[in-house]
């Protein structure tokens, strides 16, 4: 069920894979993983007759490329031709896929891609024309995922006689709607079940839809049913919008019958495009709308909540309570009773009102471009929840920097560098200590504010799988969460004798807290990973940067723990705090997320063969001859280049090439010895037919235009 596998998820992403993937924390190297070329079907094109144009794309293994419709993981691949005018374009046509399963799902991928365009050249085309074809692809493999790459290539082509062309070897053939065997396809539904029945060659052992539009399951067994006479049945599970890394492209068909069917069916060795309305639907019975799994997810919140009152933040205040109750009720059972459910409903109403804070929240936008009058129904359909996908969240680096220092404050909270929740919950005492029926609601509200920050180490998996799902049951799955919280309350209250039988406090507790803020930190360092895959490998020493600013980020928490204590003097509480935000503000803008310079460079590899290309076509080389261990090295590259810099390398047609010699290098030494060098940092400027010019150990930004100006006079640069 997708439960078990979003469980299965968090877990990993908490501890499994963080301490694999350490390197990405300190850096992420991301060389290139595809290769484009081209091939056209003709050596020339003719006035009237169609050819084709095949964009190759080889992926480096063991890394791979997404369909169209990537599955449950990934980012779908593009694919753009750009004709000049005369010519027609249809197109593109996309190479049949693979199923892969891996350990966060199944994803529908490539390990080389072909896409294909057909274009018929008008009566008035030119006599020359050029093709610009670009791919854009995120390639991931089983260790994780890189940014997304665009390769772009162009193929000059002339008018001629419209001769085959040698190296097409009928690529066509091996793409979807143009490469396609027919097949006589309908397809029927009833509930959840789809059901496309098909004819091909006798004997077929295997068969698979790759749905296009998101509208079945992929992580569901797809089964293949021979009826004998080229006769064939392939029973499908459609996509009720459960599974959050996989959310319906259209919130307003769940529930309801599929009106259209579209995708690619794949048997055997053959394929064929599938887009056709369904027979006699059996409509959605009330049960089929309720999505797949949440008895499960109900589950696993109910015992999240319920393991909640272990935590040092809660467990005391249980017995306390229900002794209050029995105060109150003046040793009535009944009356005892009914504080406890007054209790309970106080911790049901604060969850029922974070559902739909989330619910009102994630429509918004919806809400600005609908009439007042639209807006129940609008919340009630929540069309928004699909912004509420944990796959697109993982998506956003702003919302992944969000996760990754809220698991940092909560997991410093846990450990004990400072507490979370005493101001809060002294806020409430007001309203808590009243008297009766109300101050019982109000404590059993306030035991969900106190309660929150606990909640991580064991809701990570089940809390983005609820909210998720449409408002109505994300609703229901959070009332489980809060009945597994209230279940004590509940049972203590039917029998208040058994306060005596609960464990007591102590240090017990604390130890549990403090081993369980380590979930926390694992859970942050893979989170860490995430953002880092956001930077540019050429920009991996502001990867240190942020590693460094969390340092100062997490320090400013310690500061507020140790001097802004109530029993501290008011002057030290006040310098505190103050220290406390400056450090917290300077490290998070110090580990904001990633924005390029709009001037900014690429930085080259540096070769020795590359240099001397660059020389030799009367280029001048700025190399960068650098360590990750080098603190000097790392402060120069953040100080010194700034946006003026790279625009006065630009102007001077500079190629910009690092010489990275972390890691041991004969060759970098060698060039090094060459500069009466021996140690990094060393920067050096290479001028065709002149002598490399050395830089100064420290840079900066006045220096380095000084430098060039000295070096690269406007003259020389003409």
């Amino acid at each position: 069920m997708n439960i078990f596998r979003n469980l299965a998820i968090a877990v990993l992403l908490c501890c499994g894979q963080s301490f694999a993937q350490m390197e990405g924390m300190f850096g992420l190297d991301v060389p290139s993983t595809m290769n484009v070329s081209y091939a056209p079907s003709v050596t020339s094109y003719a006035p009237g007759k169609p050819f084709y144009m095949a964009l190759r794309t080889d992926i480096t293994a063991p890394w791979h490329a997404y369909w169209r419709n990537p599955g449950t993981v990934g980012e779908a691949m593009t694919a753009e031709l750009t004709a000049p005018d005369g010519f027609s374009v249809k197109g593109p046509y996309w190479q049949v896929p693979h199923k892969h399963e891996g350990v966060l799902g199944v994803a529908y991928t490539y390990e080389n891609v072909i896409v294909v365009w057909e274009i018929t050249p008008a009566a008035n085309a030119p006599a020359k024309a050029s093709f610009s074809m670009s791919a854009t692809a995120q390639t991931c493999s089983d260790e994780g995922c890189n940014p997304p790459e665009t390769q772009t290539v162009s193929i000059e082509m002339s008018a001629g006689d419209a001769q085959p062309n040698p190296v097409w070897a009928g690529e066509q053939t091996k793409v979807e709607g143009l490469g396609d065997t027919p097949t006589t396809a309908t397809a029927t539904q009833s509930g959840n079940s789809v059901s496309i029945s098909f004819t091909a060659d006798p004997g077929l052992t295997s068969a698979y839809f790759f749905s296009a539009d998101n509208s079945i399951a992929p992580t569901a067994a797809q089964t293949l049913t021979d009826n004998g006479n080229g006769s064939y049945t392939l029973a499908l599970t459609r996509n009720d919008n459960s599974d959050p890394m996989y959310p319906v492209r259209d919130e307003a068909s769940v529930g309801k019958p599929l009106a259209q069917l579209e995708g690619l069916l794949v048997y055997g060795d053959k394929h064929s495009s599938i887009s056709t309305a369904f027979g006699a639907a059996a409509p959605a019975t009330a049960e089929s709308g309720m999505p797949e799994g949440l008895a499960a997810l109900c589950l696993s919140l109910f015992i999240g909540g319920l393991i909640l009152n272990l935590m040092p933040c809660v467990f005391p205040v249980i017995g306390l309570k229900v002794m209050s109750f029995v105060q109150m009720g003046g040793g009535s059972r009944r009356k005892v009773f009914t504080h406890s459910m007054i209790f309970v409903l106080g911790i049901l109403v604060s969850f029922w009102i974070i559902s739909a804070l989330m619910i009102i929240f994630s429509n918004l936008g919806t809400l600005a471009e609908v009439p007042w009058t639209q807006w129940f129904s609008t919340l009630w359909n929540d069309a928004g929840s699909s912004t509420r996908s944990w796959a697109e969240w993982m998506q956003n680096p702003w919302i992944v920097y969000a996760i990754l220092l809220l698991l940092l404050v909560l997991g410093l909270s846990m450990y004990g560098v400072f507490e979370i929740g005493a101001g809060i919950t002294g806020a409430g005492q007001g309203v808590q200590n009243k008297e009766g029926l109300l101050g019982s609601f109000f404590q059993g509200f306030f035991v969900t504010v106190v309660a929150t920050p606990c909640s991580a180490p064991f809701l990570g998996a089940a809390m983005p799988a609820a909210m998720a799902l449409p408002g109505v049951w994300m609703t229901v799955a959070l009332t489980f969460m809060a009945l597994g919280l209230s279940f004590p309350y509940i049972v203590l209250g039917l029998f208040p004798a058994l306060v005596q039988r609960l464990p007591q406090p102590g240090e017990w507790m604390e130890s549990l807290k403090q081993g369980l803020s380590f979930l926390l930190f694992a859970a942050a360092a893979w989170m860490l990973y995430v953002y880092l895959a956001f930077w540019p490998a050429s920009e991996s020493n502001d990867t240190m940067w942020v590693n460094m600013s969390l340092v100062v980020f997490c320090a400013a928490f310690w500061v507020y723990g140790r001097w802004c204590l109530p029993f501290r003097p008011m002057s030290t509480r006040t310098i505190g705090f103050i220290v406390a935000l400056t450090l917290a503000a300077s490290g998070f803008w110090g580990a904001r997320p990633y924005s390029p310079s709009e001037n900014q460079l690429e930085w080259e590899e540096w070769t020795p063969a590359a240099m001397q290309e660059a020389l030799e076509n009367d280029t001048p080389v700025y190399v960068d001859f650098t360590a990750k261990w080098c603190a000097t090295c790392q402060a120069n590259k953040k100080v010194a280049y700034t946006d003026e810099v790279y625009a006065a390398m630009q102007e001077a047609g500079v190629v910009l090439m690092r010489a990275d010699k972390t890691a041991p290098n004969e060759k970098i030494d060698a060039e090094m010895r060459k500069l009466n060098r021996s140690s990094v940092p060393v920067n050096a400027l290479y001028i065709p037919g002149k002598e490399p010019v050395v830089t100064s150990e420290l840079l900066t930004p006045d220096y380095l235009l000084d430098f060039l100006q000295q070096h690269l006079p406007a003259e020389d640069q003409e």
